[in-house]
């Protein structure tokens, strides 16, 4: 009997910790949810991270956009980015990058779901990416697909994808480390405190280097990957996948409805797609899906806003702007009439 009670106070004490410690001890530097941050490239799988800073941007007069790359910044710096070209350009109101570089609408849909909880009665911008409807492989509706990113978002149980299918063990791991607090804190830990990996594995990959380097924090720099040659960009033929057979549509509508529904203003913003690297057709079926998605979204009261095209020159492939491009995208964004009134209001 006095065993078993020991078992229970022990087993009490272990929760009680598990639940205490990522509350009491959350080794995420708040002090940098300010100004122009944004989620280390590095940290992108850090929703224990990304979850913190979801609260933090709540409790702030402050306009979070919430998107993929395109949002993040991929070719850019975190000064460069389409937020910090809105905040230096106005003086309206105050945004903050809450983009995830690789995150897609299949998936957004769970990191809203998950860990945007505190995001209630806000003004909020989503990026809307048409990439992810550019080919079935893109928009999961085609075959296995084994690249695809943050697949720890994704419906486990609840629906068929056709581009995924892991194992049971895998799907259940994922529902339960993206429901415990402790198990997002202990990745959170390894991947800003221990060099994103165990011990044993860091041991293997680094032969001969002194142990305790592995408890010295991975500080890394993004660095900034090379954008393509404006000049020699081919000409794509995309399959464009139409928004009512279009499961990446489905989760972007999934999206914006759990935020509405949260209290939430939301405004969309239908990012401008390389036109310059479409046929004549591609394009043409292009801007009839952008009209489509304006006519649905209105549909459901939501405004959506489509910038003017960047010059060829300010992209940096398909669907990512330069710096420059951005800086085009936000001085024609603060130009808007549907933008400056959702700001204002």
């Amino acid at each position: 009997m006095k065993r078993l009670k020991y078992l229970i106070n022990v087993t009490a004490s272990i929760i009680v910790m598990a639940i205490a410690m990522p509350v009491l001890f959350p080794l995420t530097g708040d002090q940098f949810f300010t100004s122009d941050y944004r989620l280390p490239y590095n940290l992108g799988e850090d929703y224990f991270l990304y979850q913190k800073y979801a609260g933090s941007v709540a409790g702030y007069n402050t306009i979070p956009v919430i998107g993929d790359s395109v949002i993040w910044g991929h070719y850019t710096s975190g000064t460069d980015t389409l937020t910090a070209h809105l905040n230096r350009r106005q003086d309206i109101a105050d945004f903050s990058n809450m983009g995830i570089d690789g995150i897609h609408p299949a998936v957004m849909y769970g990191l809203a779901e998950n860990y945007c909880r505190a995001l209630t009665n806000k003004k909020i911008i989503i990026g809307i990416n048409l990439l992810w409807m550019s080919s079935p492989r893109h928009d999961l509706t085609g075959g296995k697909n084994s690249e695809i990113n943050h697949r720890g978002l994704l419906p486990q149980f609840t629906e068929i994808i056709p581009a995924y299918n892991p194992s049971f063990e895998e799907r259940l791991s994922f529902v339960i480390k993206r429901n415990t607090s402790f198990f997002l804190w202990i990745d959170h830990l390894r991947l800003t405190k221990f060099r994103g990996k165990n011990l044993y594995r860091w041991c293997m990959d680094n032969p001969g280097e002194n142990t305790l380097q592995f408890f010295n924090p991975d500080t890394r720099i993004y660095e900034l990957p090379e954008p393509m040659d404006a000049s020699k960009f081919p000409l794509q033929d995309a399959q464009w996948v139409k928004t009512e057979k279009s499961l990446q549509w489905r989760y972007t509508l999934k999206t914006l409805k759990l935020l509405k529904e949260q209290g939430n203003d939301i405004l969309a913003i239908i990012t401008p797609f390389n036109r310059y690297m479409l046929t004549e057709e591609s394009a043409n079926q292009l801007g009839l899906i952008v009209n489509g998605i304006r006519d649905n979204l209105a549909s459901e009261g939501i405004t959506a806003v489509i910038p003017e095209i960047p010059p060829k020159e300010e992209f940096a492939d398909s669907s990512h702007p330069t710096g420059k491009g951005y800086r085009t995208i936000a001085e024609n964004l603060l130009e808007n009439s549907e933008f400056k009134k959702f700001i204002k209001h």
